[in-house]
């Protein structure tokens, strides 16, 4: 190949987002993204004087991002943002609110409100024949054991990223030769946004999907795939089994739920490990058990069982719900014990496609990110797969550090360090 002239552009913007000012820059690299940053500040004279910042940790594609630095500025301060304002599931108002004013002050996307949800929009400038694509982030805090919100699941990572795609795309010259989409979906924590959001794939005849999840346990910026299955279906069940009371002495005068609820746990124990055999992956975990009260005169009439259970896939899942549902029925029935059977936070399996997991891969192939293939799906849940039933798409994982602190737990704060890897996955999908 034929040695090519590096061209260097040397535009200057300026941009803001609320109290952060980014500094005046000019842009320079190469098509490998192996240019440089130069901040000008003022010396002690009064002369500008240079910085140099370089991307050297990461390759950058010249159809990527070539102005990171002003991006990054901007998404690392909108995620500080939202990580200070958290909202339980679909009680997300103020963090619809700073999501979009920073799309509408600072991009070229449309915005739509949809109430508790919203999308932001680029059309294609000339028809190209290709479908939408869309690209989804959740927008919900985790409650504590307090009860109060916090971002212990970096969903406010997730949102900054898709502003980061949306800065991007309104900043480069060429323009998306389809339609892109940014769905800003509320409650995934509890598994009910994406019921709500993918009304709207067909609605736009959405011909692809994708969505990312920051994963602990793994290096920082690895990009995690799987084909099949990358997180399981799950749901919590609690089965309320009723009789009737009698006095501890004459407990034959009652209805008492405990040897049946006893029989009921080691029967689902037992179809678990059958299905164990048959299927790849199922799973049930005893939340909680109370039968009867401290009155030790009464015998016990109503008790409750708490279980989560889950399956790697959904065909095998629905078969497995099932069946501990017709099993509880029967015992009750047997025992003259009336039954009330809850689904408690029903999440799809995530079942990737695998033609979208290979272009994934030839997307960070091309950035020269480093892969990990998943060997076995996550054990937690995401609504993601309400989409996958709709249209093709793909599910991935970015590292967030071997070290880093997990989901779910106090000490955990999105890494930034790690959006210029999910920006760039996404925009090279487009």
């Amino acid at each position: 190949m034929k040695d090519k002239k590096e061209k260097k552009e040397k535009t200057k913007f300026n941009l803001a987002f609320d109290n952060l000012a980014i500094p005046e820059v000019h842009i320079g690299g190469n098509a490998h993204g192996q240019g440089n940053v130069e901040h000008k500040h003022p010396d002690a004279d009064g002369e500008m004087e240079e910085e140099v910042v370089t991307f050297a940790d990461v390759a950058i594609p010249e159809i990527h991002i070539t102005r990171y630095k002003e991006l990054s500025d901007m998404i690392h301060s909108l995620r500080k943002k939202l990580h200070e304002n958290p909202e339980p599931s679909m009680q997300e108002e103020k963090t619809q609110h700073i999501l979009q004013e920073f799309i509408k002050r600072h991009t070229t996307f449309e915005v739509v409100d949809k109430g508790v949800w919203f999308y932001a929009v680029k059309k294609a400038e000339k028809e190209s024949g290709k479908a939408p694509i869309a690209f989804r982030a959740d927008m919900d805090a985790v409650c504590g054991k307090d009860g109060k919100p916090g971002h212990y699941c970096g969903h406010d990572g997730h949102s900054s990223i898709l502003c980061g795609v949306a800065l991007y795309l309104s900043k480069r010259e060429e323009l998306p030769d389809r339609d892109v989409y940014l769905i800003f979906q509320p409650g995934e924590e509890i598994g009910a946004g994406a019921k709500i959001c993918k009304e709207l794939l067909a609605e736009k005849q959405i011909g692809e999907i994708y969505g990312l999840h920051n994963i602990p346990g793994y290096p920082k910026n690895q990009v995690l795939l799987r084909k099949g299955t990358f997180a399981c279906a799950s749901t919590g069940l609690s089965i309320r089994m009723t009789g009737t009371p009698s006095h501890a002495a004459y407990p034959e005068a009652g209805r008492n739920p405990a040897i049946p609820m006893a029989k009921l746990l080691l029967e689902i124990e037992r179809i678990t490990k059958e299905m164990q055999v048959r299927e790849n992956f199922v799973r049930m975990t005893v939340i909680g058990a109370d039968v009867g009260s401290a009155n030790y005169g009464v015998s016990a009439f109503e008790g409750t069982l708490r279980l989560t259970v889950r399956a790697e896939k959904e065909d095998a899942f629905d078969t497995y719900v099932n069946e501990i549902k017709a099993l509880a029925a029967t015992l009750a029935e047997e025992n003259q014990l009336t039954i009330a059977i809850e689904e408690i936070e029903r999440f799809p399996a995530t079942e990737n496609h695998d033609a979208n997991v290979d272009k994934l891969r030839a997307c960070a192939e091309k950035l020269q990110f480093p892969v990990t293939e998943l060997a076995q799906p996550m054990r937690w849940s995401e609504d993601f797969g309400y989409y996958l039933q709709e249209v093709p798409g793909a599910f991935f994982g970015v590292g967030d550090g071997e070290d880093h602190a997990q989901l779910h737990t106090a000490e955990y704060e999105f890494p930034d360090e790690i959006m210029k890897t999910a920006v760039a996955m996404l925009v090279g999908l487009i």
